[in-house]
């Protein structure tokens, strides 16, 4: 009966990859097999700070060079283009909790790649305004961290909280996001004393100045934590 059932939503409400739009069966995921096997990897040479690209024999970026931060390391689980785009453009634009929970699936699949990585006692999740979860219905930064928490063991901290609303970050260059992100996030009431002393990696979507990252970390630092480092799942900015 499941079977017949499934046959008739596909005929009736047929589905599509989010990337190349081959038609899809009900109970395979966002992205068609192939597009799914062909996520792209953030390409070398990268910063080793940030995960931006840098050019030259210097292991930093220009913008990481010389510079100290409160997220003291970025990576990424793929590069913001291809099939990785289209994934991302699908659980923010489009509705689509299914993409964010493959995105999520393949950033716990890559973090087993990243030993820089290892050795955190938490994970947090970057928040939305409360406005834009309202309206969109989900924090998609949560549903990746849920992910990587279910796979790794994880623990998921509800923290840190956006105290204002801003203009899309997508919409700003790097000096205006910079200042509009600015003592953008802090951390809830009684949080502190579950951060203190700790490791904290926080997650995102996409990292593209990595201003968002740096705020959160500034926060959970100022409130005790012992180190943080970020992790998205794309890598945007000068990998387009």
């Amino acid at each position: 009966m499941g079977t017949c059932w499934d046959i008739a939503l596909d005929i009736l409400l047929p589905r599509a990859c989010a990337h190349c739009r081959k038609d899809l069966k009900r109970s395979s995921g966002p992205l068609c097999l192939e597009c799914a096997a062909s996520l792209p990897a953030p390409p070398e040479p990268s910063c080793v700070r940030c995960a931006g690209r840098r050019g030259g024999a210097s292991p930093f970026c220009a913008d990481c060079a010389g510079k100290r931060f409160s997220c003291r390391l970025i990576r990424a689980a793929a590069a913001h283009r291809g099939s990785a785009a289209s994934l991302v453009h699908a659980f923010k634009f489009r509705g689509s909790q299914l993409a964010a929970t493959a995105a999520g699936r393949h950033m716990a699949e890559a973090l087993a790649l990243r030993p820089e990585l290892r050795g955190f006692a938490a994970l947090t999740a970057v928040p939305i305004h409360p406005r834009r979860e309202r309206e969109r219905g989900y924090n998609q930064a949560e549903i990746l961290a849920r992910e990587i928490a279910a796979a790794t063991g994880l623990p998921l901290l509800d923290v840190l909280e956006r105290t204002r609303a801003a203009a899309p970050s997508w919409k700003l260059g790097r000096v205006e996001r910079r200042a509009e992100l600015a003592g953008a996030y802090a951390l809830r009431a009684g949080a502190p004393v579950l951060v203190a002393g700790k490791r904290i990696l926080v997650i995102d979507d996409v990292a593209a100045t990595g201003t968002t990252l740096e705020e959160c970390a500034a926060a959970l630092r100022a409130a005790g934590a012992a180190d943080t480092a970020g992790y998205a799942f794309a890598r945007a900015g000068s990998f387009t």
